[in-house]
Order: C-alpha cells, then sequence, then structure tokens
C-alpha cells in the first residue's frame, strides 16, 4: 500500500510540473537564435575578463574522482588564449601549449555558460569532442541538472527498481521496464553538477588526460550540445569551431641518423687445449703406445696443424705446459715435469716439422696443487673437503702438505689419489695469435642496424614502453627520450650525465629538472642550451615546462 501511494503522489506530482511547463523549452531556444562561434581574445578582452567578480578555486569530491574548479584567468606569461563560444556557452583553453607525459596529455578549458541557458526544469549535456585523422572520440561529458528535472530522473528510477524487485522480470524484461519507466536515463562516465556559480553564469574547469598516439601533434576539440526538458521538448546546439592545442613531447629531440651495426673483433685470440698424456713411473719418454697416447698425439698434432696453416691469423706463440701430481718428493716432480714437457716438444717437432719449433715455449709444473684444490672443492665424494682445503691453504710446504692429507684422511686420500690425480697428469696448449691486417679492435660496417631503426620507429608513433625495451641496451640520446617520455627523469638524468655536452642534452636536463623540482638547476642547463644553439630558445618558448623554469 505504501508503495502504491508514493507511485500516486510522484505521478500527481509529474502532471503538476507537465501542465506548469506546457511551454516548449527548444522552442524558447530556438527564437533566441542561438549561435555558434570560435574567437580569438584580445588583451582588451582578457583584461576585461580578469577585472570580473569571479569565485575563487573550489576542490570537488565525487567518487574516486576530484574536481577543480576555477574562474577564467590569464596565463602569467602572457600568452594568448583561444575562446570558443556555443550560443552564449564559452570554453576557454587553460593553455594552447600542452605537455605530454607518460603517454598522456591533460586537456583543461573553462566552460561558462549563461544562467538563462539552465533552468530548473532542463538538463544541459556539453560533450567535448576529440578529432583523429580517421575518427572522433567522444570526451566524458559535462551535466549540468535542474532540480526538477533530477526529481522526475529520480521518479523514474525509483519506478523501475520498485518494479523490478517486485516483479524480477529477466533480462529482456528488464530493458523493456527500464524503456517505460526511464524517460531520461543517467548519461554514463559524465561530470554532473559540479559547477562554480556567479551572478550571470555557471562556470566549469574541465580537465581530462587523453592517450597520445603517432597522430596527436596536434589536438583538435570541438564541442557539442544540447538542452532536454521535462516536457519532453530538445533543442541541440549547432558544432562549434575548432580549439587546438600543440602537443609539447620529446620527440622533437629523436636522432634519425641511420644507426650500422658495429662489430666487435678481437686482434688478439687465445686458443687452450689440455691433454692427457700417459708416462711410465718415472720415465720422461713419449710412447704413442701407451694407453690412449696415439689419440691424444694425433688430436694435438691436428690442432696444431689447423691453427698454425690458417690464413686469418699469425701465431706468436704456442705454450706447452706440463703438470704432475703431488705423490712422491716435490723436487724430483720438478725434474720429471720439466723432462717430460721437453721430450713431447721434441716429439711434436719431429712429427709436425721444424717451422713450430721456435714457435713452441716449453713450461711445466711440478705439483699442480691449484688444480687439486679446485677438484676437491667441487667434488661431493669427498666427505672432508672443507677440512682437506683448509690444510692445504695452511701447509706451505708440498711434501708435508701431501703427507699430512695421507695420515688424517686416509679414505679421502685413496680416493683422491686414484680418481683425481690421474686428471692432474696433464699437458696443456696455449695457442696466442694475431688477427692479420687488424689495426683496429672495433669496425663498422655498412649493415644497418635494423632492430635500432625499429626502435626508433616504435618511438616516433609513441609506443614509448616497446621502444624502450629496445633501445634501453643503447643508452644514446633515443634511450633518454624514450625514459623521458614515460617520466623516468631520474634515469634520464643519469643518462644525460654521461653523454657529450650538447645544446640538446642540456636541454633535455632542463626538463628532467624541471619534472623534478630542482628548477634553479634547470634553468641553467635551459640557459646553457640556448648560448650552445639560439634556437632553443624559440624551442622552450613553446614548452610549458620550460616556462615553469622562467617563472623564477
Amino acid at each position: 500500500m505504501k508503495i502504491c501511494n508514493k507511485i500516486l503522489q510522484i505521478g500527481l506530482l509529474s502532471a503538476a510540473l507537465g501542465s506548469l511547463f506546457g511551454c516548449s523549452v527548444a522552442g524558447r531556444l530556438q527564437r533566441q537564435q542561438a549561435t555558434a562561434r570560435l574567437a580569438q581574445l584580445t588583451r582588451a578582452e582578457r583584461q576585461e575578463r580578469q577585472q570580473d567578480s569571479r569565485p575563487q578555486v573550489v576542490k570537488l569530491q565525487r567518487d574516486s574522482n576530484t574536481f577543480f574548479l576555477a574562474p577564467v584567468d590569464t596565463l602569467a606569461d602572457g600568452e594568448r588564449v583561444m575562446a570558443l563560444q556555443i550560443e552564449q556557452v564559452t570554453v576557454v583553453a587553460k593553455m594552447r601549449s600542452i605537455p605530454e607525459r607518460n603517454g598522456r596529455v591533460v586537456l583543461d578549458f573553462i566552460v561558462t555558460l549563461p544562467r538563462q541557458l539552465l533552468g530548473k526544469s532542463r538538463s544541459v549535456v556539453i560533450t567535448p569532442i576529440l578529432h583523429k585523422p580517421d575518427e572522433s572520440v567522444a570526451l566524458e561529458d559535462l551535466v549540468i541538472r535542474g532540480g526538477r528535472f533530477s526529481l522526475l530522473q529520480e521518479r523514474d528510477y525509483w519506478q523501475y527498481e520498485t518494479y523490478v524487485e517486485r516483479f524480477r522480470p529477466d533480462t529482456v524484461g528488464r530493458e523493456a521496464a527500464f524503456n517505460r519507466f526511464v524517460k531520461f536515463p543517467y548519461p554514463e562516465d559524465v561530470r554532473l553538477d559540479s559547477l562554480v556559480e556567479g551572478r550571470s553564469t555557471v562556470t566549469y574547469y574541465y580537465s581530462q588526460a587523453v592517450k597520445t598516439d603517432e597522430t596527436s601533434k596536434k589536438m583538435l576539440i570541438t564541442l557539442q550540445g544540447q538542452v532536454l526538458a521535462v516536457d519532453d521538448s530538445a533543442y541541440r546546439l549547432p558544432p562549434s569551431d575548432t580549439l587546438s592545442y600543440v602537443v609539447s613531447s620529446m620527440l622533437s629531440f629523436v636522432d634519425t641518423v641511420p644507426r650500422y651495426r658495429i662489430k666487435v673483433i678481437d686482434k688478439f685470440v687465445t686458443v687452450e687445449d689440455r691433454n692427457y698424456i700417459q708416462f711410465f713411473v718415472g720415465d720422461t719418454r713419449v710412447v704413442d703406445t701407451l694407453g690412449d697416447n696415439r689419440r691424444q698425439l694425433d688430436k694435438i698434432t691436428g690442432l696444431m696443424r689447423q691453427i698454425v696453416e690458417q690464413k686469418e691469423f699469425y701465431v706468436d706463440t704456442i705454450t706447452l705446459t706440463a703438470a704432475s701430481s703431488p705423490e712422491g718428493d716435490y723436487r724430483f716432480n720438478d725434474r720429471l715435469s720439466q723432462g717430460r714437457a721437453e721430450a713431447l716438444k721434441r716429439y711434436l717437432v719431429r712429427r709436425y716439422g721444424r717451422s713450430v719449433d721456435t714457435m713452441l715455449t716449453v713450461r711445466w709444473v711440478a705439483e699442480d696443487w691449484t688444480e687439486l684444490t679446485n677438484r676437491i672443492r667441487t667434488d661431493r665424494e669427498i666427505v672432508n673437503r672443507e677440512a682437506i682445503l683448509e690444510l692445504i691453504a695452511a701447509e706451505k710446504n708440498p711434501d708435508r702438505r701431501e703427507q699430512s692429507i695421507r695420515l688424517r684422511f686416509p679414505q679421502e686420500y685413496a680416493y683422491v689419489r686414484s680418481v683425481i690425480y690421474p686428471q692432474l697428469r696433464a699437458v696443456n696448449f696455449r695457442y696466442s695469435l694475431r688477427r692479420k691486417g687488424m689495426v683496429k679492435d672495433t669496425i663498422h660496417t655498412t649493415e644497418l642496424d635494423t632492430t635500432y631503426t625499429r626502435g626508433v620507429e616504435l618511438l616516433q608513433k609513441r609506443k614509448y614502453a616497446k621502444a624502450l625495451y629496445i633501445l634501453n641496451d643503447y643508452n644514446d640520446r633515443n634511450t633518454v627520450v624514450a625514459h623521458l617520455s614515460l617520466d623516468h627523469n631520474e634515469r634520464a638524468m643519469e643518462l644525460l650525465a654521461t653523454m657529450p655536452k650538447d645544446a640538446v642534452t642540456e636541454y633535455l636536463r632542463a626538463i628532467a629538472c624541471s619534472r623534478l623540482g630542482r628548477k634553479a638547476e634547470g634553468r641553467e642547463h635551459f640557459l646553457e642550451a640556448c648560448r650552445l644553439d639560439g634556437r632553443m630558445e624559440y624551442r622552450g618558448n613553446l614548452d610549458p615546462e620550460i616556462a615553469e623554469l622562467l617563472k623564477m
């Protein structure tokens, strides 16, 4: 019964309002001859607007959004502003040049409406339109509702929600009920009733972030508007002229000079080869029939022939180093290693030829404790390997060292002697080569660096994150531009500090400093950029972030 009474009351109210506002709103606005025009404000007009009595800036919070409302104002640097008028609906740009950050720009302007356009029984909808080369995009609507108009909207939605709650219709039924009950739906993505009121006008400060793309060098904005009334009449305002914004980005500093691949070639090259030649106990003779010696010796001479006879490198030296395992007396092992190294050299000279005689340098290691230590450290079969390693490091005498391991760790010593010691009886070859005809270590090729080119293309298309993924390895000016475009200002400053000083790097430093709040430092960088290149002064006059530095 209460619901029925409520519906009856609202129905009577609706009928009363309909009879009260029988004269068509659209008709009255049409008789006012609404027009649309675009004009640049003269200095006198700006001064006149400045002298008008205006409310102070007001901060409004609606849901998760914060809106700042302000009167029309003149820029501190005296920049000429532009005015867009729809019927007496005035839009004033805050600035003509706007900075790009993180792939976005903020479009902001003042919308001023005369009170006669508004009414308690009306809803005014203002829609900014962003024009792109291939499409037009509607931004968030500005909606100003009169009190009675809002009341009727609330009635319609209350009726609809009551019907759904009582009868629980399906999806099709809900849509039909909505169309039947709701005459004026709430617009989506709108800014409702966020206004600052004056004596004869209402003012709204419109601000919205817009993504940029490769076509966003200039932003073009027009306004569309309409007035709806409770008597179901409507009046659509004529399309406006165009309001232009010039996007100040870092793309003018992109270095488009082709980059070629850099090939780094080592002038000096080293080839190392490890082999295991078996000898009779206490003997230095090279016996090719012993164990696996024939295969090992064929491998050594084959590699030697390949290296010596190739055409790309000179062979400066071939170093042959023979090593022994630690068992036995150190002095005996020293003489044994030397004898085996010299015997192997004689064998190779006989087999390959005397051409390698002068290239071969003989060295030897009596007991290869370094290699033994490395192998013990990495062998998990040795239980007390840490204690053994400490013993090796502490005992300086090699004979006492080997004896201490045998006595203190007999099980581990038996494993080391049978498994690791044979791996120490090796012959290492080190070939020192020098590239023929080589003057510089770095060679610049004529092959275009297509990867870098792709990064620059992505940068110019304002796909900054993808561009940085490629350019991050180059750490050049284009890398800095990508970082600044993504608002990575600290990283940009780090890279700029490593680059040669010129007009562009100084200007980019000024931009980064402006964003980081280091205005005094930024101003010095900008002045230095102008000193190095007078054209930077003209560029700075178009850059809002440089203008912030010059206000000091």
